[in-house]
């Protein structure tokens, strides 16, 4: 009978779970994709059935329920201590459920949010530090003994600066401003209204107010950056600012945490800093500045690797 562990990075819209063997990470022995993990989107019934459904598509692909030893989700929504508690149980519930269990020691079973995986992952290690800039925007520091500090991850009304979301919706702002003569010259409000299909600026009234989507939003991103490639004072003003506050989030959890790690590693992380090599350039440089100490890195890994590390580290 095999022994295994598996790793179930949640996200806001999808889940993913890999296992692998106990002893050899290097090759899967089953990965799937799911529904949304976030409890503060959908129903906990909801991420019951998720959960449940990704278990038991491993365990339908011939893996026995007594091999497994250990299990960790990093889901988006698991921001509080109360939060890890609440997947962790449902995460033993699904588990219980998918195995048809009633009695028996069960896996060693633990949550986290989405970071912290993708942090692993990244850095290749349960040490180090990751900077996600996709819709949103988090950074998030890790001891080897088990502390994390995060800053940033507050969603779009409280935070998510610098992100694909912030860019978008801050040249749509300014660009409202630049055709009323409060702020730089700029095409960004006529590239605003064709990119999204608009008649007119008085269109962004419904289209913000009754007709919200973060993702649409954040989609005017890369045109963002092609402006400001070609030269747009204002989209250029944004992209900078971006990077600075992509840079701060970073610095934020690095001189927190500083004094206990001795891996300075710092992944760059999220589909807005791999596309945006200009962006991610002045990010990295921005940090080298600041903390020479520090080493930028590409991810080397993904989320789920990140949460199988996680679910061993569970068994030391």
């Amino acid at each position: 009978m095999n022994e295994w562990i598996f790793g179930i990075d949640g996200g806001g819209t999808s889940s993913r779970i890999r296992v692998e063997e106990l002893t050899d990470g290097r090759k899967p022995l089953y990965e799937a994709r799911g529904g949304s993990t976030n409890p503060n989107c959908i129903e906990a019934k909801v991420v019951a059935d998720v959960l449940r459904g990704l278990v038991e598509g491993a365990l339908a692909s011939g893996l026995e329920p007594a091999g497994c030893k250990a299990g960790f989700i990093g889901s988006a929504g698991v921001d509080r201590p109360e939060d890890r508690v609440t997947m962790a149980a449902a995460l033993r519930t699904a588990f219980k459920e998918a195995g048809r269990r009633t009695d028996g020691p069960l896996p060693a079973l633990a949550a986290g949010n989405d970071a912290e995986p993708a942090l692993v992952g990244a850095v290749g290690d349960v040490e180090g530090f990751l900077l996600i800039a996709g819709t949103g925007s988090i950074a998030l520091g890790r001891t080897r003994s088990g502390e994390s500090v995060r800053s940033g991850g507050w969603g779009h009304f409280l935070g998510d600066e610098g992100s694909a979301f912030w860019i978008a919706f801050e040249a749509i702002k300014r660009g409202i401003r630049s055709r009323e003569l409060r702020d730089k010259p700029s095409a960004l409000l006529e590239a605003a209204i064709e990119h999204f299909g608009l008649p007119d600026e008085l269109a962004f009234f419904p289209f913000t107010y009754q007709n919200f989507s973060k993702s649409g939003i954040a989609s005017f991103a890369p045109r963002v950056a092609a402006l400001a490639e070609g030269g747009d004072e204002l989209a250029l003003s944004i992209m900078d600012s971006a990077a600075t506050e992509l840079a701060a989030l970073a610095a934020s959890v690095y001189k927190r945490l500083a004094p206990r790690v001795t891996n300075r590693r710092l992944a760059l992380y999220g589909g807005l800093l791999e596309r945006n090599r200009p962006l991610n350039s002045a990010v990295s440089s921005r940090i080298a500045a600041a903390f020479p100490e520090i080493v930028v890195i590409e991810p080397a890994g993904d989320a789920q690797a990140g949460a199988c590390r996680l679910a061993r580290e569970l068994l030391n």
